[in-house]
């Protein structure tokens, strides 16, 4: 077990659910809060993983990265394009 990396995962995670639970009682746009839910998945799924030493998580975790990275694309273009349209 890698504990520097499962303390950092867990860190992360709780983090992001705290910042996840405030952004909702703010009422930020859903795919702000699907994309933030995305990565406290991702960094639960590493520190479950990394704790338990599992070998196979590899391709989960790819795909689980590609998944949040794309919500962070969309999150980016939506957020852009808001930004260009309200100057225009």
């Amino acid at each position: 077990m890698n504990s520097l990396l499962v303390g950092v995962a867990a860190f992360s995670f709780v983090s992001h659910v705290a910042t996840l639970y405030l952004w909702y009682l703010r009422g930020k746009p859903p795919i702000v809060l699907v994309t933030w839910a995305a990565y406290a998945v991702f960094w639960a799924y590493l520190g479950v993983t990394a704790f338990f030493e599992l070998e196979f998580a590899t391709v989960g975790l790819a795909v689980l990265l590609v998944v949040v990275l794309s919500l962070s694309a969309v999150l980016l273009h939506r957020e852009w394009w808001s930004d260009r349209t309200q100057y225009v």
